[in-house]
């Protein structure tokens, strides 16, 4: 038997192995190894002004997770289905911030098999204090394209970049908005 592929729970002797740690991590008060995340996952942020969702769509191997940020925010936890009212897509540190108990997992909600990442993005060009314009962004070849003004469709492009939850937590207690954001 190959001793590299023999370390696994299949394996009856690291299955007695594994069984062991875990009940030694149980005994010194380690609640749980990281869960997987899955896509459709509905996360909760809190705020001084209520609570924020938003739901796991994507993985990048550069960026991390993508995650679809909802506009509203809560006093309690809402019908999970009611969250699609608003949104935008960013990229955001969420294992790091599950890891920090800066989120909580609250559910799943099944990404569409139609669902696809946004190709393009969004971001000002300013140097110095002069805004130049706006840089729309092709996430799949990373050209960046300068315009002056902002056409309607492009109105609708999300943000590039990633974003910790410090950032996320004002967007959403200022009651941050795409369409507002010209």
């Amino acid at each position: 038997m190959n001793e590299i592929n023999s370390i696994s729970a299949s394996n009856p002797i690291c299955a007695k192995l594994l069984e062991r740690v875990f009940k030694i991590l149980k005994a010194i008060g380690y609640k749980k190894i990281m869960a997987k995340l899955n896509l459709g996952d509905i996360f909760e942020i809190d705020t001084k002004k209520g609570k924020g969702y938003f739901k796991l769509v994507g993985f990048d191997k550069h960026h991390g997770e993508l995650i679809k940020v909802y506009y509203r925010l809560y006093q309690d936890v809402p019908p999970l289905n009611e969250l699609e009212n608003g949104s935008y897509y960013i990229y955001f540190p969420l294992k790091y911030a599950l890891r920090q108990k800066l989120v909580k997992h609250v559910g799943n909600i099944v990404v569409s098999s139609q669902f696809i990442k946004p190709q393009y993005c969004r971001e000002k060009h300013i140097i110095g204090r002069e805004f130049l314009g706006w840089f729309i962004v092709d996430m799949r070849t990373m050209k960046m394209k300068l315009v002056k003004e902002l056409n309607k469709e492009q109105k609708k492009l999300s943000p590039c970049g990633i974003i910790n939850d410090t950032l996320l937590k004002k967007r959403l207690e200022q009651g941050w908005r795409l369409e507002n954001w010209v």
